[in-house]
């Protein structure tokens, strides 16, 4: 299996939580950028075999930005993004739109000039874009639709859409990623019973997001929860579903092939 999406150096015990994510058969782990602090983090992990990293600018980072931090942002990003920590990025993100109860509504301005600023970024590098987008999915189509992404495509995390706007993600060529909510919430659910198998993903989106049943911090060794709902809307074993789901993260995001025991 493969987690295309969460934050395992925000995780209580890094170590300890990538362990138990391979005992449990997690193999692989795309981890997603939020701030300067946090893509450090993720370079330091990124080193140990089956970790990837990719860097961006989180909504909530540029919601609680001011004006004149936007260009100091976007510059240690291009540092980042071209070496700078060590690590070449798979994808560019997380980066996106949120008008949730988590940002001020005067952020809105800001949140977009940083999302186009990236996006920009991503087309200029060909790297795969890792969409986060709460409350404002109208918007950020709208965006997206003017703007073009990049030739490599990517993911929406962690999908919210209303089940009816699942094809218009759908027809941008974006990938649709489903965490904990597919294990709890109908909506969920009927969002990605929308999405065919070649473009569905799989993330835990941990230390956030427990599927139902799990208590306190989520983590990576909890994908199997994630792949088994997703299977049973699919109507597939559990297994095919995690072979494909995997198969699909490792093309977007041009991983290699696993090694084969």
């Amino acid at each position: 299996m493969l987690d295309a999406h969460n934050h395992l150096d925000r995780c209580p015990d890094p170590a300890q939580a990538l362990a138990r994510a391979r005992a449990a058969g997690v193999r692989g782990q795309v981890l997603a950028g939020v701030d300067p602090a946090g893509w450090a983090s993720q370079a330091a992990l990124a080193g140990e075999p089956g970790l990837w990293a990719c860097f961006g600018v989180h909504p909530w980072t540029a919601a609680a930005a001011r004006d004149e931090d936007e260009p100091p942002l976007l510059e240690a990003l291009v540092r980042a993004l071209d070496g700078g920590l060590g690590v070449d990025p798979v994808g560019l993100g997380e980066l996106g739109l949120d008008r949730g109860r988590q940002v001020a509504a005067d952020s809105l301005p800001r949140q977009e000039r940083l999302f186009r600023a990236q996006l920009a970024l991503a087309r200029e590098r060909d790297l795969p874009v890792v969409l986060h987008v709460v409350r404002a999915h109208d918007r950020a189509l709208a965006i997206l639709r003017r703007d073009g992404l990049p030739a490599a495509g990517g993911m929406v995390h962690s999908a919210s859409t209303p089940p009816e706007q699942v094809a218009a993600w759908l027809a941008l060529g974006l990938h649709m990623s489903f965490a904990g909510g597919v294990t709890r919430h109908d909506k969920a659910r009927a969002a990605a019973a929308r999405v065919p198998l070649e473009r569905l993903l799989a993330e835990t989106d941990a230390p956030d997001q427990p599927p139902a049943g799990r208590q306190g911090s989520n983590e990576p060794a909890f994908l199997p929860d994630v792949v088994a709902a997703l299977a049973e809307v699919h109507g597939l074993p559990p297994t095919a579903l995690a072979a494909r789901v995997e198969d699909n993260a490792r093309r977007l995001f041009r991983l290699p092939s696993p090694e084969r025991p």
